[in-house]
């Protein structure tokens, strides 16, 4: 048996069109069967005074289980804001609770099998983080230039997008 995933597929997510216009609410499961579906979410790039922070994510998670992502990721829940939900996500994933990150933009991910309206902040900050464990299983902070492996989809689109240069 396998265990459960760390996510509820019954989640409520806020279903936008291209423009951002929120069209509806739909769960998790049907916005991830179902690429057409645009719904938000939240990214945070977190920049240390010793480099860039990532997170291992959870070998539970329903996609890119095991992976390096960026320190903080997650969905918008229902009618929140992009910054209502960054700030409940730092508090779940690092344990997080001081100043709010900065907006860097907000742009059209079509990663393939998911399509998300993504509001992408910057955080400048050396913490205090903490391993929240079980949808975090690791946290590392790799110096400039160096990036972890393997890195999701949408932290490699996303680091792109505010233009940082992978490679």
């Amino acid at each position: 048996m396998q265990p459960a995933p760390v996510q509820r597929q019954d989640e409520v997510f806020c279903v936008v069109d291209r423009d951002d216009r929120v069209l509806g609410y739909r769960t998790r499961a049907e916005c991830h069967a179902d690429a057409t579906l645009i719904h938000r979410s939240v990214s945070v790039i977190v920049e240390t005074s010793e480099g860039m922070l990532f997170q291992r994510r959870s070998l539970r998670k329903d996609s890119s289980p095991g992976c390096w992502d960026l320190a903080c990721s997650g969905h918008v829940d229902g009618a929140e804001t992009y910054l209502e939900a960054v700030v409940r996500e730092l508090r779940e994933e690092l344990g997080y609770d001081g100043p709010p990150p900065e907006h860097v933009g907000t742009f059209l991910n079509e990663l393939g099998d998911e399509t998300e309206m993504a509001g992408i902040f910057r955080l400048r900050s050396d913490g205090p983080f903490a391993l929240m464990l079980p949808e975090v299983i690791g946290l590392d902070v790799f110096p400039a230039g160096a990036w972890p492996s393997p890195l999701t989809p949408s932290a490699q689109l996303n680091l792109a997008l505010v233009g940082y240069a992978l490679g």
